[in-house]
């Protein structure tokens, strides 16, 4: 018996655009001193991290 063949068709894609996260927030830093905790994290100005490492290390 001879069948016939059939095409080979691609399949449809979903053509929504991904959705865009936002940066991870990762933990740059924890500092511990006496009973004080400090934790940074990459979402962080540098120029307050800077700030607030100079008070606290002083």
């Amino acid at each position: 018996m001879i069948e016939k063949q059939q095409p080979i068709v691609a399949l449809g894609h979903s053509t929504k655009p991904k959705k865009a996260r936002p940066p991870r927030n990762n933990l740059l830093l924890n500092l511990k001193k006496d009973d004080l905790e400090l934790k940074f994290y990459s979402s962080l100005d540098t120029e307050i991290m800077n700030k607030l490492l100079e008070k606290v290390l002083l």
